[in-house]
């Protein structure tokens, strides 16, 4: 959901975005450019997390899909627009986010989508058994082209970690300082918190519980947009 003011300075003919999941590599050899090329060829957005991509950021904004998929006017088009957003987690320490966040707009992103919602207390009691049995039958090698490609891996795993600070929404606030780009706020599920990102700067809202994959007693998205929807 979009404020009625904003311009993304884009036309999209799919309302699809791909949502910034992490380690692609886990599932194709080319992990997040070959995402990437399909939600070109797709026409759709995709959302690149540079915190847990495992393919570097300059592969990733490179990809444009297969020509031969679309149609060179409509192809050109499509590129020349941006389909791309980039994804950075409220949490991140500020000298990561006065490093990199004034640097997006200049590498053709469109907006960037920030994670609002992590950390929460995680109730897994139904999928967390799930998740062990199907760990059984994973190669254990496969764990080895997982590496971030943008960050250190042990900067990840240490204290303060990206995902374990508290979050208010001066965080918010910090980040719009830093950019000129729309801001969506990702992870909103109540109309009083879509109105406070609004507030602190926020352009844009994507209606999420971060996967139930997650969270067992989450409240379905679908349920709460109709609430946000008129913010």
């Amino acid at each position: 959901m979009l404020k009625e003011n904003l311009s993304l300075s884009c036309i999209y003919e799919s309302p699809i975005i791909i949502a910034p999941t992490a380690f692609h590599r886990l599932a194709h050899i080319d992990g997040e450019v070959a995402t990437a090329r399909g939600a070109t060829e797709a026409k759709c957005i995709y959302t690149y997390n540079w915190v847990y991509s495992t393919m570097p950021e300059e592969k990733v904004l490179q990809t444009t899909g297969n020509i031969q998929a679309l149609s060179y006017l409509t192809f050109i088009l499509f590129m020349i627009l941006g389909p791309k957003f980039f994804h950075i987690y409220l949490t991140a320490p500020i000298d990561i986010l006065e490093k990199i966040v004034p640097q997006v707009d200049k590498k053709g992103y469109r907006a960037i989508v920030v994670t609002c919602d992590d950390p929460t207390t995680r109730v897994r009691d139904h999928i967390l058994p799930l998740f062990l049995e199907a760990s059984e039958y994973i190669d254990p090698t496969i764990f080895q082209t997982v590496e971030t490609a943008n960050i250190n891996m042990n900067d990840l795993c240490s204290e303060p970690t990206l995902t374990k600070m508290a979050i208010t929404w001066t965080n918010l606030e910090r980040l719009r300082k830093l950019t000129r780009l729309p801001i969506i706020c990702k992870g909103i599920l109540s109309p009083v918190d879509a109105e406070i990102a609004i507030k602190y700067g926020a352009n844009g809202i994507i209606v999420s519980n971060h996967g139930s994959r997650l969270i067992d007693t989450t409240v379905p998205a679908i349920e709460c947009l109709k609430d946000i929807i008129n913010v």
